[in-house]
């Protein structure tokens, strides 16, 4: 993708309002169902920053804080092996909107 074509993707998902590093999580997970974020960076499919990074994103992409609620676009669920990790899948409006941007996203290059 060109400069000129980052910026375009970059206004594209302000109307969301997503940031490139939050949607490079959508299409990550929505691409590999259940896996834990650790297993996303140790698989270099996640390279938009560290594990905890990340973890903050997906927090705002998933249910939120308590003073500051998510967008409901990813669930997290407790991994049966290991409760320190979650498996993340996108919900159904994650998936709506992933469908949504791509389908929009296709003719900026």
């Amino acid at each position: 993708m060109t400069l000129k074509g980052l910026i375009k993707l970059t206004h594209l998902l302000q109307e969301y309002p997503l940031t490139i590093i939050q949607w490079q999580i959508l299409l990550v997970v929505a691409e590999n169902p259940g896996e834990t974020i650790t297993d996303l960076v140790n698989a270099e499919k996640l390279t938009c920053g560290t594990p905890s990074d990340i973890a903050v994103s997906v927090k705002r992409l998933g249910e939120g804080r308590h003073d500051r609620p998510g967008l409901g676009l990813i669930k997290k669920a407790q991994h049966e092996d290991d409760g320190r990790y979650f498996k993340l899948t996108l919900t159904p409006k994650g998936k709506k909107l992933v469908e949504k941007i791509k389908t929009k996203a296709r003719y900026i290059k």
